[in-house]
């Protein structure tokens, strides 16, 4: 059963938000959300096997999750997580096989979410639901729906300690160099998680000229579906060095956006073995990023600024604290 694109987007989001911390915006996972709801996403909702289904074929347990039983009309029953002993229930939504069978494979139908929050209403003892309630949930009460079904989509900036390698987004940065061969640092991290398949399609894209960016696969990497290479300047202390870093943010936001993207991962760019002084550096991305949503006001995409060093967390803190 192929996973609703809308649905993927959902699970990324709500993983980044565990990611990045309990102090973290849920705003791109209520974008995310949103987005679902006008694009009709779809999720998984398991239902109570009936009498009638167990009668009709000669072994339920071997029911296989996208298998087709053919029965004359029936009622069905959506599984319940009770909430309390007055029969109060949630119940549990799924963004994907994977999510569903953490916790075990069961009957489950395609329903809409938008017609799943249009209905909540109806069921007098439904609290509301779980989505992916195995593992990194999102309670969705009544109120959260009504917050979330009435909330306008804004392009977000979030900062995560961490690395992108470990970020669940359609594209992740790389900072490269020229040739785009691999290299130290995050580079050569990209590399070895992506496997020899992206040094491959990276010799035929032959280099990169600094400030500009190239979209290649993220083969092994199995949670983001594309890797942006950017060459970041080697630091001179001239005017030309800002410029080039702030295209490095621009072109690979541009490129995302090219390839459908709603969710990219950026480190540091040239703050490592090129010397950019790092609050210099984070100031030029940070309105770069800022920039770039004031010029697309009708996209929305999600944006991570990974800090693999505390150095790096604790500058756009002291950044974003003084705007």
């Amino acid at each position: 059963m192929k996973q609703d694109k809308y649905a993927l987007n959902v699970e990324r989001a709500l993983f980044n938000w565990y990611y990045s911390g309990e102090n973290a915006t849920p705003k791109p996972v209520f974008n995310a959300v949103q987005e679902g709801l006008k694009n009709d996403m779809q999720v998984l909702v398991p239902i109570e096997m009936p009498d009638i289904v167990s009668k009709t074929v000669k072994n339920p347990k071997q029911i296989k999750v996208g298998d087709i039983i053919t029965v004359e009309e029936f009622a069905i029953k959506l599984y319940h997580l009770p909430a309390n002993e007055q029969g109060k229930y949630f119940i549990p939504l799924f963004t994907s096989e994977e999510e569903l069978n953490k916790k075990g494979a069961a009957s489950v139908i395609n329903q809409s979410l938008k017609e799943l929050f249009e209905a909540v209403g109806l069921w007098k003892d439904c609290l509301g639901f779980i989505l992916n309630p195995w593992d990194k949930k999102l309670m969705l009460s009544k109120d959260v729906i009504k917050i979330i079904v009435s909330y306008q989509t804004i392009s977000q900036l979030s900062f995560v300690k961490g690395s992108v390698v470990d970020m669940y987004v359609d594209a992740i940065v790389n900072a490269a160099n020229k040739s785009l061969l691999g290299g130290g640092g995050v580079d050569g991290a990209i590399h070895k998680a992506a496997g020899s398949k992206l040094l491959d399609e990276c010799r035929k894209l032959k280099g990169c000229n600094t400030g500009e960016a190239k979209i290649t696969k993220a083969y092994n990497i199995k949670y983001a579906d594309h890797i942006i290479h950017t060459v970041g300047p080697i630091y001179s202390g001239k005017k030309q060095d800002a410029d080039l870093l702030s295209a490095c943010y621009k072109n690979s936001l541009d490129l995302a956006l090219e390839n459908g993207c709603s969710s990219i991962a950026f480190p540091g760019i040239s703050t490592g073995i090129y010397g950019y002084p790092l609050a210099e550096a984070t100031k030029i991305s940070l309105f770069t990023v800022l920039q770039w949503f004031k010029e697309h006001p009708d996209k929305i995409m999600n944006v991570y600024f990974c800090c693999f060093k505390d150095s790096e967390l604790e500058a756009y803190n002291e950044l974003t604290g003084n705007i």
